[in-house]
């Protein structure tokens, strides 16, 4: 029954697919334009928010906060790992615990 719903879509969406196909293309008219701003938004953005809105701040220069912890010229794998297999560690030699009985 599956089987028979699946083969009967199939051929439904086939159908519709090659009518699709012999229909001619849709083809649409060029409109005419349409001035239904009534102002310059170019302007509007140059003198209004540029010239008027930033002129009213004065920035100062921000000190230098070291706040990242790290190299940031060294962050990736192929350096981290250069600087893991070079570094030397000195472990203290430790007692044998035999705690595994047999």
């Amino acid at each position: 029954m599956k089987t028979l719903t699946k083969i009967t879509a199939l051929i439904a969406i086939a159908i519709m697919f090659s009518a699709s196909l012999s229909l001619p293309p849709v083809t649409f008219n060029e409109e005419s334009y349409i001035d239904d701003i009534p102002l310059n938004t170019t302007e509007i953005y140059n003198e209004i928010i540029t010239e008027n809105n930033l002129a009213e701040f004065t920035f100062e220069e921000d000190q230098y906060i070291d706040d990242i912890p790290f190299d940031t010229e060294c962050v990736s794998t192929n350096c981290r790992y250069h600087k893991a297999i070079s570094a030397e560690f000195s472990f203290e030699e430790e007692e044998y615990i035999d705690d595994i009985e047999l």
